[in-house]
């Protein structure tokens, strides 16, 4: 899925709301709950963020490679020729050995996928088609008026952050 159904990568870099080993906690965490299938991995993340983001297979599986590598995880071959990974007694150290950055994560993503992240995510969805309806219909002259409303109302909502930390 494409567009707000999914974050873009650029945007989700910028706001760098996985941190440093987050995709191998969260790949972990879904194979806690049973063997996988590397789409069934994809899958249960997807569920686990409430279908706002759905990580690429060309994150998937190669991190499902190198916890393999490092003896977290371990495959087989399925009758269908599939992998089939399961984490093993290492992985499952390794992840309660990393518990607190995976409530830290666990938080992030209940705070995206409440309401209130929802209704913010909606309203820069609309503000996103507002810009795109700018740049089909308004004449070239006008895109720096617009440019100008975006990088200020940008600042505003920077500066509340900064506000929030005083």
């Amino acid at each position: 899925m494409r567009g707000w159904g999914r974050l873009p990568p650029p945007l989700l870099i910028g706001l760098r709301w996985m941190g440093k080993g987050d995709i191998r906690l969260i790949v972990l965490e879904t194979l806690k709950t049973g063997p996988k299938r590397g789409y069934e991995v994809i899958k249960s993340i997807r569920e686990m963020f409430g279908g706002w983001y759905t990580p690429s297979p060309g994150a998937v599986y190669p991190t499902l490679q190198w916890l393999e590598d490092e003896g977290l995880v371990e495959s087989e071959t399925s009758s269908d020729g599939k992998r089939i990974y399961r984490i093993t007694e290492t992985g499952l150290k390794f992840l309660s050995e990393k518990e607190e950055q995976l409530a830290e994560f666990r938080e992030k993503c209940r705070r995206a996928t409440s309401v209130e992240g929802l209704e913010l995510l909606d309203a820069a969805k609309r503000l996103g088609i507002a810009v795109i309806h700018a740049y089909i219909q308004y004449p070239r002259e006008r895109f720096s008026e617009v440019t100008k409303i975006l990088d200020e109302a940008r600042r505003r909502i920077l500066r509340l952050g900064e506000e929030g930390l005083d």
